[in-house]
């Protein structure tokens, strides 16, 4: 009898930004997650009977990577950074999913004209101290403002833990500033805030995270196994986000210099992995083609400029993947770390 092959649990939010965007990659990489609906907190994936994916918030996904309940969770990396002291057998697999993007920043009232940077925090809180008040600081995040301001000497202040709204805490006199997460910088600007200089705690966005015990149990199965043929797709989808796979096929007698001609132009519109050739229509009449993975939203604006270079006939197509020999790998790299010293 064949022993049975242990699930790999895959741990996605339940909801959210992060739960749309890994939907997505997983959707768009060939791994679509079947989810009855968003009361559902357990799923499959399609063709892919080793992965169990389960449903929770980014918080409890760290924790659980952590315990080694799942294997993979995907989480923003402010809440992994925050966590990461007590969870130290969650390691970072891919540390940018590409969506998610946001900032975790301090951000004082904009009437405070004489603060614009992270050191005028320094002598403030000392000012504060020294009238007898308590510089008051509400945030999500109080590991990674413990650091941070330790790392800048600021001491002298109170930490308000709250999952509510922040930007409403100084105008309401819970608190004096913030630290909180922002992208555009809109909402502390709609409630009177800005950021200060220095005042960047942390860059964050999505992330993949993995249990380092069960990773390299993982990448023992090698190449062929489930967790590389998952870091591969996800490789090649992420390096084809925004990208058409170009083909400029023209005619003409001096089919090798038009070629060149073309190939020039694309690559000073900054198209990648140029290649061009001869090719014959149908009736046997010789012609040129040049291929090239060039941004989406450049494409419109070339396709006159190509026409006067001799072109007859543009496509574009969407890039689902792209492979390239010489580029970094996701799986090859996380084996090397877990070949080294311990990974974090």
């Amino acid at each position: 009898m064949t022993a049975p092959i242990d699930p790999i649990r895959l741990a996605i939010p339940s909801k959210g930004h992060l739960y749309e965007g890994i939907i997505d990659i997983l959707k768009t990489a060939g791994y679509k997650v079947r989810r009855a609906s968003d009361r559902q907190y357990e799923a499959v994936i399609s063709g892919q009977p080793r992965f169990h994916v389960v449903f929770m918030r980014p918080t409890d996904i760290v924790l659980q990577v952590q315990e080694g309940r799942c294997h993979l969770g995907v989480t923003g990396m402010d809440v992994y950074a925050e966590h990461a002291f007590e969870a130290q057998d969650a390691a970072v697999v891919v540390p940018d999913l590409g969506y998610g993007g946001c900032r975790l920043v301090v951000a004082v009232p904009e009437s405070w004209v004489d603060v614009g940077h992270v050191m005028d925090l320094v002598d403030l809180t000392a000012e504060f101290k020294a009238s007898g008040k308590t510089f008051r600081v509400s945030t999500k995040y109080p590991a990674l403002v413990r650091q941070y301001f330790r790392k800048w000497g600021v001491f002298h202040y109170q930490l308000i833990n709250s999952d509510g709204a922040l930007e409403l805490h100084p105008s309401l006199g819970i608190a004096d500033v913030i630290v909180d997460l922002t992208s555009s910088g809109v909402t502390l600007k709609d409630n009177r805030l800005r950021e200060i200089g220095g005042g960047i705690v942390l860059d964050s966005a999505s992330c993949l995270i993995g249990h380092a015990p069960s990773l390299r149990e993982l990448v023992a199965e090698g190449h062929g196994g489930p967790l590389a043929l998952l870091l591969d797709a996800m490789d090649g989808v992420r390096r084809s986000e925004g990208l058409l796979h170009l083909e400029v096929v023209g005619q003409g007698a001096d089919s090798r210099n038009q070629a060149a001609k073309v190939a020039e132009y694309l690559s000073g519109q900054g198209a990648q992995h140029i290649a061009r050739g001869e090719v014959w229509d149908e009736a046997g009449r010789p012609g040129w083609r040049v291929t090239a993975l060039v941004a989406a939203k450049k494409l419109t604006a070339c396709q006159r400029s190509l026409f006067d270079l001799g072109a007859i006939r543009i496509a574009g197509l969407p890039a689902q993947f792209v492979f390239d020999r010489d580029a970094p790998s996701t799986f090859d790299d996380l084996k090397a770390r877990l070949a080294g010293a311990p990974i974090a």
